[in-house]
C-alpha cells in the first residue's frame, strides 16, 4: 500500500467492516455521503476494508467454533447425566439436531467468504 489512509479514513473502514451504514459514518465523522463514496474508490481504502472484513469474518468463525464446542460439551454431558431420564435425553438430543439442520449451507458460506479473501 503506497498510499496511507488518514485518520477518519481508518475509522470509516472499521466502522464499514462492522455494518454501520454510510449515513451514519459520514455523519460521526463530520462529512459527506459522497467523500465517503469517493474513499471507497481508492484502492488502499478498498484494501483496508477487505483486510478488516476479513479480521471481522475471522473472529465470528472462531467465536462460533467456540460456542459449538462449548455446546456439544454440555449436550454431552447432560446425555451421559445418569440422572437424567431417558425421555428428557432424547427431548434434548432431538433438538440439538433440529437446530443443526440447515446450518451447514450458512457455515459453508462464511467459509467461502474467508476462502475468497485469503486469496
Amino acid at each position: 500500500m503506497s498510499i496511507k489512509l488518514n485518520e477518519n479514513q481508518l475509522i470509516a473502514v472499521h466502522l464499514l467492516a462492522s455494518g454501520i451504514k454510510a449515513s451514519v459514518i459520514a455523519n460521526q465523522l463530520k462529512i459527506r455521503e459522497e467523500t465517503l463514496s469517493r474513499w471507497r474508490q481508492i484502492d488502499a481504502f478498498k484494501e483496508a476494508l477487505e483486510d478488516a472484513l476479513e479480521v471481522i469474518l475471522r473472529e465470528i468463525d472462531e467465536t462460533h467454533k467456540n460456542l459449538l464446542i462449548s455446546s456439544q460439551k454440555a449436550i454431552s454431558e447432560a446425555l451421559n447425566n445418569e440422572e437424567l431420564d431417558l425421555f428428557k435425553k432424547a427431548n434434548l438430543a432431538l433438538r440439538y439436531l433440529s437446530l443443526l439442520k440447515g446450518k451447514e449451507d450458512i457455515m459453508q458460506k462464511s467459509s467461502d467468504k474467508l476462502f475468497r479473501f485469503s486469496l
